[in-house]
């Protein structure tokens, strides 16, 4: 599986990349030196990148009572790490547009099933003390991410995934990839958020939301978020849902993060309406 990995992440090294200005908001959130004029100076370098910031901190997400006018403004009020999260919610959708697509598997589908479950997970995250809603929305929507990179560095081999999973519905498609490709989505997702230098809670996410039972117990909650996220977006039928199979650990979600049932009920009853407010912030 390691060799997969390396191969993967050398083939895609000029595909799967962030927009520039993502990763220098990344690296100065992550630089203890850094300043709020670092993180200023960056966001207005990229005009659409920062309207995209501040059309989030303006959503109703965050529920203000007055209107940030500004990006300085915005670094004020949220600090480094939040607008971090923001820059990286609003930059992700460039990496799924443009992608080819496959019979069976459109990139643009992928995109679509992240957003919802990262709108879930950032819903959810609001009844969990101590994870920040806007980690949980960008660890959401990082997820899968692992399937572009299939797509992009083993296109043959991937595309039989999609075609045995779709002629064999209870087969499991970790399965199929672990078979045909030699690592899963999981795998593969982890390994570049762990490339990237992402914060840990988004390479567990990646790497752990079927089955957050195999993160380390310290960095579980995380991925159990998105676990649960991923499979209320499967049930509404939101993007590409194959990777969700039947076998889930809801219950165990439910007690690691502190929830009850009626709170998962009640954010995925509200996700049909949470969704297209999501979809118009994140759009380009």
């Amino acid at each position: 599986m390691q060799q997969v990995i390396r191969i993967t992440l050398d083939r895609v090294a000029t595909v799967a990349t962030l927009p520039d200005v993502a990763m220098r908001v990344m690296k100065i959130a992550d630089d203890p030196q850094a300043t709020e004029d670092d993180l200023h100076d960056v966001l207005i370098s990229d005009p659409a990148l920062a309207a995209r910031v501040l059309r989030v901190v303006n959503s109703a997400f965050y529920r203000r009572q007055r209107e940030v006018s500004s990006p300085r403004g915005a670094i004020k009020l949220l600090g480094l790490n939040a607008i971090r999260n923001v820059a990286l919610a609003a930059s992700l959708h460039r990496l799924f547009r443009g992608r080819r697509a496959i019979v069976g598997f459109d990139p643009t589908e992928v995109w679509s099933h992240s957003v919802a479950v990262g709108t879930a997970a950032r819903e959810l995250a609001h009844h969990v003390s101590g994870l920040a809603p806007e980690e949980a929305m960008v660890a959401g929507l990082l997820h899968d991410i692992g399937l572009i990179l299939e797509l992009q560095a083993w296109a043959p081999e991937f595309a039989e995934v999609v075609k045995r999973a779709a002629l064999i519905p209870t087969e499991s498609f970790a399965a199929l990839e672990r078979e045909l490709i030699g690592a899963t989505h999981e795998d593969l997702g982890g390994a570049l958020c762990d490339h990237w230098d992402f914060p840990s809670e988004f390479v567990n996410a990646c790497r752990h939301h079927h089955d957050f039972r195999a993160a380390p117990e310290e960095a579980r909650r995380m991925p159990a978020v998105v676990h649960l996220a991923d499979r209320m977006a499967a049930r509404l039928g939101a993007g590409f849902t194959r990777t969700v199979d039947g076998h889930g650990f809801e219950a165990e979600a439910c007690l690691l993060l502190g929830i009850s049932s009626d709170v998962v009920r009640d954010v995925e009853e509200q996700l049909p309406i949470l969704l297209p407010q999501t979809v118009a912030l994140l759009a380009a």
